[in-house]
């Protein structure tokens, strides 16, 4: 099986997806290589493109941009790791795929959706091509509710939680967001008495001081952490689809919270 195969069996899934403008592109190496075994993970980070060459992996689908922020001018530092990452690349003869926009949205098995089921609330059905999902629940606490929150996040390595605003806050109307996507004010028309968000999706000074003024309660949570589960699920997917193994590579991405 190719690579280009692989890829157009993900990017077929994305009808939602704008494919003008997208970030799902093949990064580095070549669609005509042949797949012998492929590797899934949030973000290729060093650690999980070692655990692929130890594996003998030679295709890796990335949800994140492995070479962090590219541009015309980049930090000096990530521009010369970068180099350095796709030097190793070309050393073992891996290409790499950013699977994003498919893999955020997709139903069911998705990064939005499987986030909403670690959670293990009822939410209602999510709009095609939407990154939120919405809830009644019964009621509890923002305590409780953030307690909740952190412990549905230890598998996929976060062991704590922020929480904003009152801890006696009475929750009975959740509004969640997916990674970086999360857009508060657009949460905020569901009326929530809750919202979970990524800290790479909100800013405090911003829409964190409109939900302390309005008492509604911000839980914070890490950007990879409620969206392994989706990648997770990927080479599941993909497992079911190709005839080459998929495994998911662990991007040892761990946040931990500590108190005094």
């Amino acid at each position: 099986m190719k690579v280009k195969e692989m890829i157009e069996l993900l990017e077929k899934q994305g009808t939602w997806v704008n494919w003008d403008q997208t970030r799902d592109h093949l990064l580095h190496g070549s669609f005509e290589q042949e797949v012998h075994r492929a590797g899934v993970c949030w973000m290729l980070t060093n650690q999980a493109l070692d655990e692929a060459i130890r594996l003998g992996i030679d295709f890796v689908i990335s949800h994140e941009n492995p070479f962090y922020m590219a541009s015309t001018r980049p930090v000096t530092l990530a521009h010369h790791a970068a180099n350095e990452k796709r030097k190793k690349l070309d050393e073992h003869g891996i290409s790499v795929y950013r699977c994003h926009d498919v893999w955020d949205c997709i139903d069911e098995v998705g990064v939005s959706d499987m986030w909403a089921k670690r959670l293990g609330f009822q939410f209602e059905a999510r709009k095609t091509g939407s990154y939120f999902h919405f809830a009644d629940v019964d009621e509890m606490t923002a305590e409780e509710l953030a307690l909740h929150t952190a412990e549905a996040l230890v598998q996929d390595g976060q062991n704590g939680v922020w929480l904003y605003g009152r801890t006696d806050k009475k929750i009975r109307r959740l509004a969640i967001g997916t990674g970086a996507a999360t857009n508060v004010w657009a949460m905020l028309k569901e009326n929530p008495d809750a919202v979970i968000v990524s800290e790479d999706g909100v800013n405090t000074f911003s829409e964190g001081e409109y939900l302390i003024d309005h008492d509604i309660s911000m839980i914070l949570v890490a950007h990879s952490a409620c969206e392994m589960a989706g990648l997770k699920e990927l080479a599941c997917w993909l497992n079911d689809r190709v005839d080459v193994e998929c495994i998911y590579l662990d991007s040892a991405y761990q946040v931990h919270s500590y108190t005094k």
